[in-house]
């Protein structure tokens, strides 16, 4: 296996990458590398064993006999800046290429990718397995001809197909065919609805189960000195909002869905697109929002909450009662946090959402599986090759021993086995350092792994578990790609979130929701909206 690394940016899993150094050439990029792994102290491994027959490696028809050169574009590396390490100290490297037969050739790149792909295709030297990072991409290059058709070789490949769910598998087709495989599974239900426990218990409260409940404990929250400091200091409610205006993934989303909608989705519903700013849902989700605010149960900084951490910062401090955040909330390190800010560890927990009252319980959408590998039709002018490369992520994706290692590490040095269970070690800075290197592998791991997360608080795995059970199947909205057409766009966008505002506090009565909907028909065209949407859906097969 041969690395071509150039200097990426680092990123974190579910947040897009920032650029934070210029790209190096191939060349002096390899020199680093070299450079770095032979200043590290990680000495030379036996490769682990892997491919022990827990799940299938290869196919009867990929020519196991024969080795396959195979190029990988790889953007899915987990520590794009890591060092690579020369073939001999990589015993993740020698366990792949050993299991599958293959000689391996992985290139790191930086953000900029498609400029450093095209150029690779300009020359003639395509890569035969590459990465996307979302599905419009993917497609581009399909029907340019780059990538390939991959619906015979996955018939060979039972566990691979079998791995992933039908809602991962629904974004890798596109006119009937298969034209990728899921790559880094996206993780579902990060944020879900988390509550002060406590204060429930000292206001002999029960955890709410529907809208008119939950209004009820959060007011409860505001004025009835849930804290018992004889202060009034607290609230029932801590959301956001963007500096853009808009409601989106600090808090207000799981108040809509209760209601079964949310601004500016879009849904397809017996065949027939719905959009949630005109269904009459809406108006209920509004006037509900409207109540939050009017009865003063919503923590009035919430105007200048504009980011994720500053919504958090809201559970940190324990002046509010409901919060909507990361599933991560009550691990040791927020623990410390909140001890250092408010001297305490209050009793926070996740509970589900509401059902609201057209029976629909939704915490936030599920994740759509944008990432996926394609193979080049450059490399599928040997049908053989194209098997091998679909086996080799089969093979790092579903043998459960091989799993342990592209994913956890070096066994005893990065994890160890405890009564018959993997359990991630604590390294210290210089070892996390000398072992970065694996991020370039992880990218198989699965959304659900408690083991490969490391959670430390037992309670964690329960949160995540209640967030992801109320998930609402996102397969509409990625579809639907802004129309250049559409010159009232922008305009239609801004008059919405503006008037939704209003509504939202006041400042516009709702007795005037129809009229400012028939606005929206009129002066913003917001039924050739969903003519045109509709039409892009049918092209998509969402519609038909």
């Amino acid at each position: 296996m041969r690395f071509v690394m150039h200097r990426q940016a680092n990123h974190k899993e579910g947040r897009p990458m920032l650029i934070r150094k210029t790209i190096l050439t191939a060349m002096a990029a390899i020199t680093l590398a070299g450079t770095a792994a032979a200043c590290g102290s990680t000495e030379p491994k036996e490769p682990p064993s892997g491919g022990t027959g827990s799940s299938p490696t290869a196919s009867p028809d990929s020519g196991k006999d024969k080795t396959y050169k195979i190029t990988m574009y790889n953007l899915a590396t987990f520590n794009p800046n890591a060092p690579v390490l020369p073939r001999e100290q990589d015993p993740v490297r020698q366990m792949i290429e050993k299991a599958m037969n293959i000689d391996l050739e992985m290139m790191i790149v930086p953000e900029q990718a498609s400029a450093k792909l095209n150029t690779l295709i300009a020359s003639g030297e395509v890569p035969d397995l590459i990465y996307f990072g979302n599905r419009t991409t993917s497609v581009k290059y399909y029907e340019q001809g780059v990538t390939a058709e991959l619906d015979d070789y996955l018939k060979n490949a039972p566990a691979l197909v079998q791995h992933f769910g039908p809602s991962r598998w629904e974004p890798m087709r596109y006119k009937g065919k298969t034209i990728g495989i899921p790559g880094t599974e996206g993780v579902a239900g990060i944020n879900g609805l988390w509550i002060r426990n406590d204060w429930l218990n000292s206001l002999n409260l029960k955890v709410p189960t529907t809208p008119e409940e939950l209004f009820e404990v959060m007011k409860a929250f505001t004025f009835n000195d849930p804290d018992r400091n004889g202060k009034n200091d607290t609230y029932g409610f801590a959301p956001g909002i963007t500096k853009e205006g808009t409601l989106a993934n600090l808090g207000w989303d799981q108040m809509f869905w209760m209601f079964g909608v949310n601004p500016g989705n879009f849904d397809v519903v017996d065949n027939k697109l719905v959009s949630h700013n005109l269904d009459p849902r809406m108006k209920e989700a509004v006037a509900y929002a409207n109540k939050l605010l009017s009865e003063k149960v919503v923590d009035p900084d919430w105007v200048t909450l504009n980011t994720v951490p500053q919504v958090q910062d809201k559970l940190f401090k324990g002046r509010s009662g409901v919060v909507v955040t990361d599933w991560r909330s009550m691990e040791p390190g927020a623990q410390q946090k909140m001890k250092e800010t408010i001297g305490e560890v209050p009793d926070w927990i996740v509970i589900p959402p509401m059902k609201g009252p057209h029976g629909d319980q939704i915490n936030s959408y599920d994740v759509f599986q944008n990432a996926q590998w394609a193979v080049s039709k450059k490399a599928a002018g040997d049908p053989g090759k194209v098997q091998r490369i679909v086996d080799l992520l089969q093979y790092m994706y579903t043998d459960k021993e091989a799993y342990k290692t592209i994913v956890y590490g070096i066994k005893d040095v990065t994890w160890k086995e405890t009564n018959g269970k993997p359990e991630m070690i604590a390294l210290d800075s210089v070892q996390s350092k000398n072992y970065e290197w694996l991020g370039h592998y992880r990218f198989p791991r699965r959304a659900n792994d408690d083991i490969y997360f490391n959670f430390k608080n037992p309670k964690t795995v329960e949160y995540h578990a209640i967030n992801r059970k109320y998930l609402k199947p996102n397969n509409v909205m990625p579809y639907i790609v802004l129309d250049p057409n559409d010159v009232l766009a922008q305009d239609r966008e801004k008059y919405w979130n503006e008037m939704l505002l209003k509504f939202m506090t006041g400042k516009e009565p709702l007795a005037k929701w129809e009229e400012f909907v028939g606005t929206l028909n009129a002066k913003f065209k917001a039924g050739e909206q969903l003519e045109k949407v509709t039409r892009q859906l049918k092209e998509q097969g969402i519609i038909r």
